[in-house]
């Protein structure tokens, strides 16, 4: 089976996509193109993880807000470019599966004019520009929280199944951070934001534990002089992490936000505000409807806020580890419709 797929340029697209593809690869034998753009995060990821897969690379960037900024007309010339490039890979492809940021949308209006099957992944509450663009030839889209449902054209919601994010789960519990512990990470790339405020709090606070994903291993150098927190540049096992942990502070990317209630570990919450369309802050308040969650904005976030927050979230207790993951359900639907 043969399947061009594209999602990146940070974690929370790159990773919905992997946990996908590796779900098809139990199932059959699979053959994977992956279009990702020389800067994203796919870059490196990918081909160290699944150097099988063939990675083509796309000049693109994405447009800027507002879109109809004078700068984006470029920008438009460069993905319209990438056409031939991705024409060239598509023959014999059973499917495209696509899961959001600007290197989706070249390669899903490609296959969408071919009609190769396209598939749509959704992490967020409120759907990003390339995602939305594309649906309109998509067969399946495939959305992680129901409420994103009435955010997407009126003409494919027909075409919607509700699953829940797609995580890749680990079955070994390597448990190499111990237990007991508060996490904290800021997103794939880190956030000196959340690496400064609880810099402070750790200075004071000695009766926890710290599990620190900085993003930036100057960050590490600083944080690490505290005898309560293991700081990190980057967490690779994160089903470890999420296992051990008690609470999480962090951002409120939907994939983080799928892992965190896959795991059922209680957040403080401290929402991107800068994120296109507003994802974080829609995401974050769907936790805390839910009970999930403890919602601390930029502006408010101090270190004391914070650690109150801390305290609250800790409060709610964490819940079983669910059983299911979305990923088994997205692929047996490509597997019905593709074979």
């Amino acid at each position: 089976m043969k399947v061009l797929a594209a999602g990146g340029g940070t974690g929370g697209h790159l990773y919905p996509a992997l946990a996908i593809l590796e779900e098809l690869s139990k199932h059959v034998k699979l053959k994977v193109v992956y279009f990702c753009t020389p800067r994203g995060i796919e870059n490196k990821i990918v081909p160290a993880e699944h150097p099988e897969y063939k990675l083509v690379k796309l000049d693109v960037q994405g447009l800027e807000r507002p879109i109809f900024k004078p700068t984006n007309v470029k920008r438009v010339l460069k993905i319209l470019r990438t056409k031939s490039i991705i024409a060239s890979e598509t023959d014999g492809s059973n499917c495209c599966l696509v899961t959001g940021g600007y290197v989706s949308y070249p390669l899903g209006l490609v296959c969408g004019k071919k009609r190769i099957p396209l598939y749509i992944q959704e992490q967020n509450v409120v759907p990003g520009l390339a995602n939305r663009s594309l649906s309109r030839y998509a067969k399946k889209i495939f959305v992680g929280f129901e409420e994103a449902i009435i955010n997407f054209p009126r003409s494919v919601r027909n075409r919607i199944v509700v699953t829940g994010n797609p995580i890749r789960v680990s079955n070994v519990n390597r448990g190499s951070f111990g237990e007991g512990y508060v996490l904290v990470f800021g997103g794939s790339r880190g956030s000196d934001l959340i690496n400064s405020i609880m810099e402070k709090i750790y200075r004071e606070e000695k009766n926890l534990k710290f599990v620190h994903g900085t993003g930036d291993p100057v960050w590490t150098k600083r944080l690490s002089i505290f005898d309560n927190v293991l700081a990190l540049d980057y967490i690779y096992d994160m089903p470890s992490a999420w296992r051990g942990a008690i609470a999480v502070v962090c951002r409120a990317g939907a994939l983080t936000v799928s892992e965190l209630l896959h795991y059922g570990v209680p957040a403080v919450l401290i929402p991107w505000e800068g994120a296109a369309e507003g994802h974080q802050v829609r995401n974050a308040e769907f936790v805390a409807k839910i009970g999930r969650g403890v919602i601390v904005r930029e502006s408010e976030a101090t270190p004391r806020r914070v650690l109150e927050a801390i305290e609250v979230a800790i409060g709610l207790g964490k819940l079983p580890e669910k059983k299911t993951n979305p990923a088994d359900t997205i692929a047996k639907i490509i597997l019905e419709e593709c074979l």
